[in-house]
């Protein structure tokens, strides 16, 4: 089996998300894919076959578990797909999956993805949320239908951070989005914990900003913002807030050529 890995929203002062790639005639089981996901060891692999010129079956899988959606494993395959003889010419590609279809493009020297607008919820923070991040208090806090969404005084305090994960993944969200208003250089910024999914710190989530873009639109009152996810690797986003979805654009960095896993190292029961 052949994979690539792409390097996601990385630039000059931020390594980004790194995402493989692997591009199939067809694809194959649950089991292969997850097990080769495991073995490769990227937060998520994506797994891509033809339909029809410019479209493509895709799947995702984190090193544990198959997952719905995934913006930067999908930004990093446009990234490798566009590059091939196939799609020489072509400026869009359509990715169809079992939770919708997503369309990404070039614009100027990155690529964007349209997604899904998620729908916000005020609450309280649930009981053990706030303890289990580490934090003592929240600006304010939200839900949407699989996240959990917590505002923070500062950039400084998204940054100070540090979860139980254990605790963390008791929760009954998929994922944590710790945000805040911006650092130099940032309209906001945002740090993002999937323990459940195998997955302790996502060092880029494009799919939280479907939530963190119209969070944020609203309170800054502006449509095109740029944000920071202040990981360890760090990335640097351009998010649009539209009538109907988000779009997110990002660099997309290959990391060298074509790397081999053997299918007879594969548990494929």
């Amino acid at each position: 089996m052949r994979y690539y890995l792409v390097d996601t929203f990385a630039d000059a002062g931020h390594l980004g998300n790194p995402a493989a790639v692997v591009p199939l005639p067809a694809l194959p089981g649950s089991g292969l894919m997850q097990d080769a996901a495991h073995r490769i060891g990227v937060p998520t692999t994506a797994f891509v076959a033809p339909i029809a010129p410019g479209e493509y079956r895709v799947r995702w899988f984190t090193p544990f578990a198959e997952i719905n959606l995934c913006g930067h494993a999908t930004i990093g395959s446009a990234r490798h797909l566009f590059a091939q003889a196939e799609s020489a010419g072509s400026r869009r590609l359509r990715f169809v999956s079992d939770n919708g279809v997503l369309y990404t493009y070039k614009v100027r020297d990155l690529i964007a993805i349209d997604l899904p607008k998620a729908v916000l919820t005020n609450c309280d923070p649930p009981p053990g949320l706030l303890e289990a991040l580490g934090v003592e208090q929240a600006v304010s806090c939200a839900v949407s239908s699989d996240d959990v969404l917590v505002e923070l005084t500062s950039a400084g305090a998204v940054a100070a951070v540090s979860p139980d994960f254990a605790a963390l993944a008791g929760q009954p969200f998929r994922g944590h989005i710790v945000t805040a208003p911006g650092a130099p250089g940032a309209d906001f910024v945002s740090r993002t914990f999937f323990p459940s999914l195998g997955v302790d710190e996502d060092q880029v989530c494009v799919t939280a900003h479907c939530k963190l873009t119209p969070f944020w639109s609203r309170r800054l009152g502006r449509r095109s913002l740029t944000a920071l996810q202040l990981s360890q690797r760090g990335g640097r986003l351009e998010v649009e807030d539209g009538p109907d979805g988000v779009r997110v654009l990002g660099s997309a960095v290959p990391r060298g050529g074509a790397r081999e896993l053997a299918l007879d190292a594969v548990d494929t029961s």
